[in-house]
């Protein structure tokens, strides 16, 4: 138990005495409270008792506070500001709708169509918090996630997308340089550049797990660019700097619009892109989010 709660019992009378210390009068306390005056007497003496102090020097027309009561005041009035600050900044997270998502899942998926999420979630404010690797969010503190694996995920409950389905892409002029085309095969694929994200610890597909589905070894050639997220690798890939791998979903709409073409078979994984949020029933704004990405795919 804590020493505040051990020594006033009833933490009413911290409230009490603030108001009273801080308006300067009984009864304007007792106005603000929507007590009587002889109330709010009553509080502050036993909590003088309690102290063991005398709070509050009474005369005959008014009560001032004695310099023990104006020390107190000063840290009453200073916890209470922290307090309240807390208490705001709850009500702002309660009216906002934190989002995490990879770069390229924001990018392909849900910044085209960010109206269509504030529709689905109603009056809540959408707070998008890009993320490269899991332990960047590790602690927490969002409502939801879109993330890629196999489903599981510590300390969260998730609901798969669709699964990860990978094809290598390139622009049209850089596939008709190298002879690409859909029907090209993994070995055809593998005698052109390609555009590398630097894998680290992610947990999609890479190039060197695209090729072994073709029993095809990756050599790393000197002088590589690692690109840091999947919109720098799409960039370079519309520029015409190299075959990328594309996940379907994700590229569906540079490829049905000619930006991009497919140069290569495709390749499924275990794998998957889950919206995730902390163990539990989803609260109705993951229920919308679900309900709303579901839709896209």
């Amino acid at each position: 138990m804590r020493d505040l709660v051990r020594q006033i019992d009833r933490l009413q009378r911290i409230a009490v005495f603030e108001s009273a210390a801080r308006l300067g009068s009984f009864t304007a306390a007792a106005k603000e409270l929507g007590m009587t005056q002889p109330a709010v007497t009553r509080q502050i003496r036993s909590l003088e008792l309690s102290l063991g102090a005398e709070l509050f020097r009474r005369t005959a027309n008014r009560s001032e506070l004695t310099e023990i009561g104006r020390r107190l005041g000063d840290h009453i009035a200073a916890g209470f500001d922290v307090i309240e600050a807390g208490l705001a900044e709850f009500a702002e997270h309660a009216a906002t709708f934190v989002l995490a998502a990879h770069p390229g899942i924001a990018q392909q998926l849900i910044v085209p169509r960010i109206d269509g999420l504030h529709e689905a979630l109603g009056d809540l404010d959408v707070r998008l918090w890009l993320f490269d690797r899991d332990d960047e969010i590790a602690a927490g503190g969002f409502d939801a996630a879109v993330r890629v694996g196999t489903g599981n995920f510590a300390g969260q409950s998730s609901h798969l997308l669709f699964h990860e389905r990978v094809v290598p892409v390139a622009a049209p002029a850089f596939a008709t340089q190298w002879g690409l085309s859909e029907t090209s095969t993994a070995h055809d694929v593998y005698q052109a550049p390609f555009v590398h994200m630097d894998d680290g610890e992610n947990p999609w597909m890479t190039w060197a797990d695209w090729l072994s589905e073709f029993g095809i070894t990756l050599r790393r050639q000197p002088g590589r660019v690692l690109f840091h997220n999947y919109p720098m690798v799409l960039q370079q890939a519309l520029a015409g700097r190299g075959v990328a791998l594309g996940w379907r979903t994700l590229i569906d709409e540079l490829v049905d619009g000619g930006a991009l073409v497919v140069v290569g078979p495709e390749v499924h994984s275990n794998r998957g892109y889950y919206v995730t949020w902390p163990t539990g029933e989803p609260d109705a704004g993951v229920q919308a989010l679900v309900a709303w990405l579901s839709s896209l795919t």
